[in-house]
């Protein structure tokens, strides 16, 4: 039996279909905010003396909890820790069906990270020509070093290619 903070409130949060930077970034701090109870309770599992092997620990998590699934851009979502496991776990039950895409693999670190004790920020990148973004991860701190969370790629610690960055405080 889950503990009532693994509960989902069915919190998920619509962006706009021609989301600004803005928006995907104050979608995605908002539904992190609101994971913290879960986010919390789940960090015992990650907790390392090491806080890099915290981090890999929630990268290679992520990967495997939740299949990548990108949405439509009629239906972009920020959902909060629980609905996204949740989401991922039914998912396995019908076929794979439902998933997570970037932004749902940053709420996750980066509630995770944040619960750990690890300073994250989220960075948005455009990989096309233009500046609009169009993928989002978790940047943490740890002794003064980044370190890149982005489960969408193979590698803890990778980074992909881009020609616009902007880096959202969390």
């Amino acid at each position: 039996m889950l503990p009532a903070v693994m509960y989902p409130k069915n919190n998920s949060y619509i962006i706009s279909r021609w989301q600004t930077t803005g928006e995907i970034a104050g979608a995605i701090v908002k539904a992190i905010q609101e994971s913290k109870p879960a986010a919390d309770y789940m960090a015992k599992y990650f907790k390392s003396p090491n806080k890099i092997e915290s981090l890999k620990r929630l990268f290679y998590f992520t990967k495997k909890a939740v299949p990548y699934r990108k949405e439509p851009g009629s239906n972009q979502t920020a959902k909060t820790l629980p609905r996204i496991l949740i989401d991922a776990h039914k998912s396995k039950s019908l076929g794979g069906i439902i998933g997570g895409d970037c932004k749902h693999y940053s709420i996750i670190c980066g509630s995770i990270a944040k619960a750990l004790n690890i300073p994250v920020k989220l960075r948005l990148i455009a990989q096309g020509s233009t500046p609009q973004p169009n993928h989002i991860y978790v940047i943490a701190n740890v002794n003064g070093k980044s370190y890149i969370i982005d489960p969408v790629l193979n590698d803890f610690n990778t980074e992909a290619r881009y020609n616009y960055k902007y880096d959202v405080k969390i």
